[in-house]
């Protein structure tokens, strides 16, 4: 049997949920459209963050895990004042967090991430000194 990855399981999972057989999501899954996963790995990089989200991850937390960050972040699930204060933001990346609001469709929000991250490559090239 083949081994899978985390984020070939996820793409699985997406496939899955949109497929026309797929009978719904349980109560908890429910209200964020679809069922909640978290990417959890010591070696999860920042720049790679669009990679993680067009995989369909939801949020992220590193190893070593800090249970009580875990918790928080879990409980963003069904408490949107908590997700809210968990979302990513720059230079964060260390604590974990979720990649969007619950408002906002897998889709949306990794075209906003796409848009956010060409956004930030646009500075980084206006910041660039050039030669005269």
């Amino acid at each position: 049997m083949p081994m899978v990855d985390g984020l070939t399981s996820t793409k699985i999972i997406r496939a899955w949920e949109d497929d026309a057989n797929h009978a719904g999501h349980s109560p908890l899954a429910q209200p964020n459209g679809r069922i909640p996963i978290f990417a959890v790995s010591a070696s999860l990089v920042e720049k790679d963050r669009a990679i993680y989200m067009n995989a369909g991850f939801d949020g992220w937390i590193l190893k070593p895990i800090d249970f009580k960050r875990l918790n928080t972040l879990l409980q963003g699930i069904t408490n949107d004042a908590i997700r809210e204060a968990c979302l990513y933001e720059e230079g964060g990346w260390e604590m974990g967090g979720w990649f969007a609001p619950r408002s906002l469709s897998g889709k949306e929000a990794t075209r906003r991430a796409e848009e956010s991250e060409k956004g930030q490559e646009q500075h980084s090239q206006d910041a660039t000194p050039t030669a005269n």
